[in-house]
């Protein structure tokens, strides 16, 4: 048994907090969810490094989307790609609409990015929350296609059979991932976000946090230095330097996660890789 199926009560409060109503499912539909969730819902390590420290058994660790959504609703908390876009694909089919996870390649790290596609008739649309992708993305074997939004522009360019290369300009780090157009089983996908609490699980050694910020999404890695948030938009990169001595309590302020979690997970970082230096 998997955990994909939201309990009723949980589609209702998603919902409300999304400041969305149920309908029946259309592109229109999908893409105000879409834009809902990723202004509310950020893609973070902060609940994954604080829980992963709590848990002894790496079993009882995965954050699937029951919980996923109450952490998002209780106090502003996401997830990585895994658990965001399961979520919200949990959602998704909790509200009629039809369509598959899908686990993708960044360069050489094969499956470690999640994503999704819904499908409407004769067409499928591919949708990653966790980027975030800001509207679900059409796409083709047989030709490149470009997408402008207010942010960025993103392509979609065919490599080979059920493989694509998901780009974004301007950007100083345009290839995003390699999207593999291939059904995952949720018994499968849920495997994957249990072994992404291994130590060899991505992101467990730095807090990074992105949310979008009305059309930009600003993010913060605990690995680059000196602290700042950072942006790309059509004008370019911003940047905005943070305090060592406030980092956590103007953490918390910008993206509306509790400061002790987040000052939780920096200590834990730190920690994680002190060992590892002296090792």
């Amino acid at each position: 048994m998997t955990h994909l199926k939201l309990d009723s009560a949980y589609v209702d409060d998603a919902l409300k907090f999304l400041q969305l109503r149920k309908k029946t499912p259309t592109y229109e539909y999908l893409n105000a969810l879409i834009g809902a969730f990723i202004q509310k819902v950020p893609w973070e390590s902060v609940t994954r490094i604080v829980k992963r420290n709590a848990t002894l058994a790496t079993a009882d660790c995965p954050r699937f989307p029951n919980e996923v959504w109450s952490d998002a609703i209780n106090f502003g908390g996401g997830g990585t790609c895994f658990e965001i876009n399961y979520a919200f694909f949990a959602l998704l089919s909790a509200l009629g609409f039809e369509g598959y996870l899908t686990l993708n390649d960044m360069e050489e790290a094969q499956k470690c990015h999640a994503a999704m596609v819904i499908h409407f008739g004769d067409h499928n649309y591919l949708v990653d929350v966790s980027v975030p992708l800001p509207r679900a993305f059409v796409y083709s074997p047989d030709s490149t296609i470009r997408f402008y939004t207010p942010w960025l522009n993103f392509t979609i360019q065919p490599k080979g059979e059920n493989r694509y290369e998901i780009t974004r300009a301007p950007h100083a780090r345009p290839y995003i991932f390699t999207f593999n157009d291939v059904l995952v089983s949720t018994a499968d996908f849920e495997a994957a976000i249990e072994a992404d609490y291994l130590p060899t699980g991505y992101f467990l050694n730095r807090v990074v946090i992105n949310r979008m910020f009305g059309e930009t999404a600003w993010l913060f890695n605990s690995d680059t230095r000196p602290f700042m948030l950072e942006s790309f938009d059509h004008d370019g990169k911003h940047e905005i330097p943070l305090e060592p001595e406030t980092l956590a309590e103007t953490l918390a302020e910008r993206y509306r996660i509790p400061a002790e979690k987040i000052s939780a997970a920096l200590a834990l970082v730190e920690v994680t890789n002190s060992r590892i230096l002296e090792a």
